[in-house]
């Protein structure tokens, strides 16, 4: 048999051409193409989603630290201070808002006296309270600053402040070391200690920073954004920070016997509510989605304590 004859069946049963391999792999170029344009376009929706989750989250949080903190203004603060003491329309950065807010103790420490005492107050001289339950009497600690509070009268019974020398949960009890003298003082049933610190009545500045009057660059606020800032009796801090990307912060006021929403009142003592807008934005995926994106959010929040 012919060597020709015996290869014919061979070469029959060849493989692909190389133009038959050029169309295979041209064609799975197009299809590799196609999937990856798409997961690509998927990916950079999901991150972009993502983000702008993660502002909406971030500026609601923010948000409800701020009711609540609105909400309880003017809580123990004495009679003739206002809930609100400073208002300032567009002067922040970036033409946001600015309000600072007054209350006793923002820690929420406080304990109410159980029994009556009547003292003779003598500074440097302990005095001893019973409180209405252990739990009050375990939130204090040796050294806390405190004053003892009128909560319904806004007053205090001696006005100075008083330092935890001991707490003893079996009584329950609370002993303290008074700042100052004071003759037949009447510490009655209901009133309040308070853990207000060295300060009286505690500050809240609530502003868009860093920037003058909103405190200086915090390394919880990203450099090169905006923050809102909760400031404590004026020192800012990397726990002032409430929100980052922030892009505005305006508030309104509901005064007493109207529903009309005004910018700056006259009478702050006539506020009643505070209405509290947050604007924040996208910064990580701004090239992503050809700029950034905003989210906006709203809440109401009336004041308890005036």
């Amino acid at each position: 048999m012919k060597l020709a004859s015996i290869l014919q069946p061979m070469r029959k049963k060849g493989g692909f051409t190389l133009v038959e391999l050029l169309i295979a792999m041209g064609m799975l170029a197009v299809v590799t193409a196609a999937i990856f344009a798409l997961y690509n376009t998927q990916h950079r929706v999901t991150t972009i989603e993502e983000d702008v989750v993660d502002v909406q989250q971030n500026i609601r949080i923010a948000l409800d630290a701020v009711a609540r903190d609105m909400m309880s203004s003017g809580m123990g603060v004495a009679g003739g201070t206002n809930p609100i003491s400073v208002v300032s329309d567009n002067g922040g950065l970036g033409g946001t808002d600015m309000v600072t807010i007054n209350t006793a103790s923002l820690s929420g420490v406080m304990g109410r006296i159980d029994a009556d005492v009547t003292a003779n107050v003598v500074a440097g001289t302990n005095i001893t309270f019973t409180v209405a339950s252990a739990s009050q009497a375990n939130l204090f600690t040796a050294g806390d600053v405190v004053r003892i509070l009128n909560i319904p009268d806004k007053n205090q019974p001696l006005d100075t402040t008083f330092t935890v020398a001991a707490v003893d949960n079996t009584v329950p009890s609370v002993t303290l070391t008074p700042a100052a003298s004071g003759a037949n003082i009447l510490f009655k049933k209901g009133y309040i200690i308070s853990r207000t610190g060295g300060v009286y009545p505690n500050t809240l500045l609530f502003c868009v920073g860093p920037a003058a009057g909103c405190g200086p660059l915090v390394t919880s606020c990203p450099a090169g954004q905006t923050c809102l800032m909760r400031i404590l009796n004026g020192v800012a801090d990397d726990g002032s920070v409430l929100a980052t990307n922030v892009q505005n912060f305006q508030v309104k006021y509901i005064q007493d016997g109207s529903t009309a929403e005004v910018d700056a009142p006259a009478d702050l003592s006539t506020v009643r509510a505070a209405r509290f807008t947050l604007t924040g934005r996208t910064v990580d995926t701004a090239a992503l989605s050809g700029g950034q994106k905003t989210r906006e959010l709203t809440t109401v929040a009336k004041i308890r304590n005036r």
